[in-house]
């Protein structure tokens, strides 16, 4: 175990108030926040010893809203994962809102990494989604983050509700004016279904109107969602989308160890009772055949500009003919014998590309007489 390197995502449930289109799991009620912190690092003890004080190389703090706990919970957690595992110069990021009070303490604390959640530069949409914040609440955050950190991110939603063309264009300027390192792009789906959000022909020309200009910038497009100016791609998310190693602990927190994957369960109390009791929290837990491993590295990897490695899978599934896999569908993706990636066609129409290779795999698992799944 001691030869991998690990990322590491650390999951703060909290947000003083609940947003109209977030599924992530948070709580608005923080009267177990000091019980959680607690069981986090319960969590992380038991993870240093399973994995013999790993070598960790990325720290992810997401939520929830990190920033709206106190500061000296984020410090004690920092503190707790310098001294249980292996730092190895890591990236660590830590998920803030515009109206973050301790941008300095952060820096403070060996964060190197900060993301912003603007979700849109425009005061009737964050009113419309109960954002907290306003632009110009952004506008004063950024030029405090701006004094302690470089590498920098801002989230964007597109398709959120009184969204106007003018929106997105405050979004460019945003980008322009201000120049974040690092842009991530999200578009909300509706009902829970990316495609009939796509549908919305307004929506769809927004969202390749505010991509463009990004690239006309110099962003680079490394993954469906993200872009980056070069050497400032996010690497803790890139250990996602490449299937590697990595250790969720908290609330709802997923993990990929090995052949391994495991998701927390999404109750809080239970968390902490699981934790209190020296039991590791899993509601999901699966031991990966080979099959199943290329499986989620391939529609991972699709992910990513720089696509699946084809010598990986080979060494999962020699017998899959990749070019098999993908007939049919030379104008949304490109291969070559070491990388199997999507097209800038296939970029834009991922959710569907992505869905029938998957289904293909599926096909070639049951012609061998394995069951789908």
């Amino acid at each position: 175990m001691q030869a991998f390197e690990y990322g590491l995502y650390i999951h703060v449930p909290f947000c003083k108030s609940r947003c109209t289109y977030c599924d992530f799991v948070s709580y608005t009620d923080f009267s177990l926040v000091k019980e959680y912190f607690e069981a986090v690092k319960i969590e992380l003890e038991m993870w240093s010893k399973e994995l013999e004080m790993p070598k960790v190389t990325s720290i992810y703090v997401g939520g929830g809203t990190p920033s709206d706990v106190d500061f000296e919970y984020l410090s004690e957690i920092l503190l707790e994962v310098e001294k249980l595992f292996a730092l190895d110069n890591p990236e660590i990021t830590v998920e803030i809102n515009p109206k973050c009070s301790f941008i300095e303490k952060l820096a403070e604390s060996k964060v190197n990494r900060i993301s912003v959640g603007l979700q849109a530069a425009d005061d009737n949409v964050l009113k419309k989604v109960k954002r907290r914040h306003s632009v110009s609440d952004f506008k004063k955050t950024w030029e405090i983050v701006c004094k302690y950190f470089e590498n920098t991110n801002v989230d964007f939603i597109v398709g959120l509700p009184a969204e106007s063309d003018l929106t997105i264009l405050n979004n460019i300027e945003i980008v322009r004016t201000y120049k974040p390192k690092h842009v991530a792009v999200y578009v909300l789906e509706k009902e829970n279904d990316i495609r009939k959000t796509l549908e919305d022909e307004a929506v769809c020309e927004r969202y390749e109107r505010f991509l463009q200009a990004l690239e006309e910038m110099g962003y680079v497009r490394y993954e469906i969602s993200n872009f980056s100016l070069p050497g400032y791609e996010c690497k803790h998310n890139m250990k996602y989308w490449k299937n590697e190693n990595y250790v969720g602990v908290g609330v709802s927190a997923g993990g990929h160890i090995g052949f391994t994957r495991y998701v927390n369960t999404k109750d809080l109390k239970l968390y902490i009772k699981m934790m209190k009791a020296g039991k590791h929290p899993y509601e999901y837990y699966q031991q990966n055949d080979p099959f199943q491993e290329a499986k989620e590295t391939i529609f991972m990897g699709l992910r990513i500009a720089e696509g699946v490695d084809l010598e990986k899978i080979k060494k999962l599934l020699p017998e899959l003919n990749v070019r098999n896999l993908v007939e049919g569908l030379y104008d949304f993706v490109e291969f070559d014998e070491k990388h199997l990636r999507l097209s800038k066609k296939g970029m834009n129409q991922s959710g569907w590309v992505i869905g029938e290779i998957v289904r293909r795999l599926n096909d070639h698992r049951f012609g061998m007489g394995g069951d789908r799944r």
